[in-house]
């Protein structure tokens, strides 16, 4: 009987703390991927502040254009023209890498939603076990360890049940502020769809990546500016190993900018095939929810012919359930292999994760 008491009491604890969660809080704020990522536009303290400094940099650029408008030159108007670049180039990695979070934790939220919801299933599972050990033990079928051990189990059951829930509400309470949602307001999330992933060839995603990389735009410049520092030193006759160490220069940074593609071509051929193989995954993580489901539905049926057992039937859901997060975390890979790409080819705008 105390025994009893004590799972009761412990089965209260937990209901209280997954009720007061806020998977299942009321006056909820019904958040999809694209609202969460107008949230975080409008909101995020970061991006607002990488917006303020290349604002900032462009009033001082026309400042400067201001005060030395009788001593314009081509070389002050390049050396401008990478300063702005830098700015811009940071900048777009802030909103690249805000774009990106807010998908990922979209995809987090769900699979968290989804853990819980299994772990749940699962203590009522071990408590199931438990009971029945107990009257097993009762009745002399089963002796006093193997209770403890059952009641081992369940309670391991239990305890990852609060720690995912925790973990959920600090997750949330992350999130929020980055979206810059008041604490005491409540996120419910929308279901997740499955968009269709365009296909993408890899010359395209090369192409696009060299054309819009704002770095080897930068170091466009940067040969030009040597070019020029080479000509005009010959143009003033400088000496011999003068003109020879600006040779060198220019040789550097048409070296630095070839590196520099090549670099850029190779993250994109990785990402390109990331982005590739995971699509794939999404179909096999489909096919499997299916037969899941199949399983579970026939075990079910079964159960109401007397021919399965209750635990049989919890089995099968948490199955079910266990296979709907395999393709949550599916779908969230060809997020995270997409939005990277299209970062690389210099394409990652809002419009890209509303489709």
């Amino acid at each position: 009987m105390k025994r009893n008491w004590i799972i009761t009491g412990c089965i209260l604890l937990l209901a209280l703390s997954i009720g007061s969660s806020p998977i299942a809080a009321q006056e909820n704020i019904t958040l999809g991927l694209s609202q969460m990522l107008a949230l975080a536009i409008s909101n995020n303290l970061e991006f607002k502040k990488a917006n303020y400094q290349l604002e900032n940099t462009k009033l001082e650029i026309r400042k400067m254009e201001a005060e030395n408008l009788l001593t314009e030159s081509t070389v002050s108007n390049l050396q401008k023209e990478v300063t702005l670049l830098d700015q811009q180039n940071q900048f777009q990695s802030e909103k690249d890498q805000l774009l990106i979070q807010v998908a990922d934790n979209y995809f987090q939220l769900l699979m968290a939603e989804k853990d819980i919801e299994s772990k749940k299933k699962n203590v009522e599972l071990e408590e199931i076990v438990l009971k029945d050990v107990e009257k097993q033990v009762a009745a002399g079928y089963s002796i006093d360890l193997d209770l403890l051990q059952q009641g081992n189990e369940y309670y391991d059951a239990l305890f990852s049940c609060q720690e995912s829930v925790l973990d959920y509400q600090q997750q949330i309470i992350e999130i929020k502020d980055n979206l810059g949602i008041e604490h005491n307001r409540d996120i419910q999330l929308t279901p997740m769809h499955i968009p269709e992933f365009p296909e993408i060839s890899l010359d395209d995603a090369i192409k696009k990546a060299r054309e819009n990389s704002i770095t080897l735009q930068s170091q466009s410049i940067g040969v030009n500016l040597a070019e020029k520092d080479m000509e005009k030193a010959k143009a003033n006759e400088l000496s011999e190993i003068e003109i020879l160490k600006l040779e060198n220069n220019l040789a550097i940074v048409q070296l630095e900018k070839s590196l520099s593609q090549q670099d850029l071509d190779y993250q994109v051929e990785t990402q390109w095939l990331n982005y590739s193989q995971a699509k794939n995954d999404i179909t096999l993580s489909q096919k499997n929810l299916e037969q899941m489901k199949e399983n579970a539905s026939m075990i079910q049926r079964q159960v109401q012919a007397g021919l399965r057992t209750d635990e049989e039937a919890l089995s099968a859901i948490i199955g079910v359930l266990d296979a709907e997060s395999r393709l949550i975390s599916s779908v969230r890979q060809v997020y995270q292999a997409y939005l990277e790409l299209q970062r690389l080819m210099g394409t990652l705008d809002e419009g890209v994760l509303k489709r």
